[in-house]
């Protein structure tokens, strides 16, 4: 089957616009972290560790990096008494981390302030345009994970993270 050289040409346009996001997106982090507190991957646990408690290693596999990666966020985090580690009621010789109060308190107030930031630098956009930005990101999101999942499938047999909670609600 040929794919038209139109389709290529726009599936060329959204990978540049999907590439500049990214870097855009973690240049903004990066000084959202000297402002607000932790983003990028130390974010990512706390926002995780909010949902449940967890081994470094299971912290890895759901954010779908390794876990030296994790090693590195958890030491500020810990410091910062964001996090606390707690001996595994299933395995002794393990650790569990979980949100401390002041860690649950931070992601709070650190996500209350994003989204009021967020929801400022849009508020030229209408409704429809925040829902449909929202589904294709979504969808975009979905099918680059499914691609993910194949090559890692085929190259390496460590799963990626599970789907978003806003991906299952969309899907369901």
């Amino acid at each position: 089957m040929s794919i038209p050289a139109s389709r290529t040409d726009d599936a060329a346009d959204l990978l540049s616009a999907v590439l500049v996001l990214v870097r855009t997106a973690r240049a903004v982090g990066h000084r959202r972290t000297q402002a607000l507190g932790p983003s990028g991957t130390p974010y990512a646990v706390l926002k995780t560790l909010a949902a449940c408690d967890a081994r470094a290693g299971d912290l890895a596999t759901a954010l779908g990096v390794s876990p030296s990666v994790i090693s590195r966020a958890l030491v500020p985090l810990e410091q910062a008494g964001l996090i606390e580690r707690r001996h595994d009621a299933d395995d002794a010789r393990a650790w569990r981390l979980t949100l401390s109060d002041l860690g649950r308190q931070t992601l709070e107030e650190q996500h209350a302030e994003y989204v009021r930031l967020f929801t400022e630098s849009l508020s030229d956009w209408d409704d429809d345009e925040l829902r449909n930005a929202t589904k294709a990101l979504i969808r975009l999101e979905q099918v680059i994970g499914e691609q993910a999942d194949s090559f890692r499938t085929a190259h390496n047999p460590i799963p990626l993270a599970a789907p978003t909670p806003a991906a299952q609600e969309v899907t369901a």
